[in-house]
């Protein structure tokens, strides 16, 4: 499953997506503020809102589970038919917003339909962080070594949100993190016996 915000690159891919509803909203927003006599494009916004805000309520009280957010695919289905496809607008804005639910109508709300699966990806703009980090603290990436940065940051994050610890799988030589049964981040991990004479000289000089 793939969360990502609205780069028209990501569309090409062939799995399922999610798209960032904080992205969506922050833009909707923003316009909002920008175009404060535009009566039917504030109309517009308050479908919206009326569509969103019970979803994030049931959100903050049960989590992401299915079986309290599938009954808003109705929901969603009801907002698309006489919002989306039944109205023809003038204004510009809500032009705008109605081609953009029409292309992303399931992307939009697949969350509603799986357990666990985030409406926003703070997740993944967090997991990547560390790249300009670096960068600021190198300066530049160079090409030989981006492709393994890359590749150690990938399992690194992958482990952190599974609750698995990076070093626990980097020394036990598996190669697949989710078949990986580690113990969380916080267990003292001791070392495999060929590695111990390292191990007790790296710890003598700490």
């Amino acid at each position: 499953m793939l969360i990502s915000d609205f780069f028209p690159g990501y569309d090409a891919l062939t799995c399922r997506q999610q798209k960032c509803l904080v992205h969506l909203i922050r833009d909707i927003n923003n316009d909002l503020w920008a175009s404060p006599f535009d009566t039917e494009y504030e109309s517009f916004v308050i479908e919206v809102k009326n569509l969103i805000v019970p979803i994030m309520e049931v959100i903050q009280q049960y989590g992401l589970k299915k079986r309290h957010l599938s009954k808003f695919t109705n929901h969603v289905a009801i907002f698309h038919n006489e919002v989306i496809e039944q109205i023809y607008y003038k204004s510009e804005l809500c032009l705008k917003y109605q081609q953009r639910f029409l292309r992303y109508r399931e992307p939009l709300f697949t969350f509603l339909a799986c357990d666990g699966i985030p409406w926003h990806n703070n997740m993944a703009e967090s997991a990547i962080r560390h790249l300009p980090l670096q960068e600021r603290i190198s300066g530049v990436f160079h090409t030989s070594v981006i492709r393994e940065y890359l590749i150690l940051l990938g399992i690194r994050q992958t482990c952190r949100f599974q609750k698995k610890s990076f070093l626990q799988f980097l020394l036990s030589g598996a190669q697949d993190v989710d078949i990986f049964k580690g113990s969380s981040k916080n267990t003292i991990i001791r070392p495999p016996n060929e590695l111990t004479p390292s191990w007790n000289k790296t710890a003598e000089k700490l």
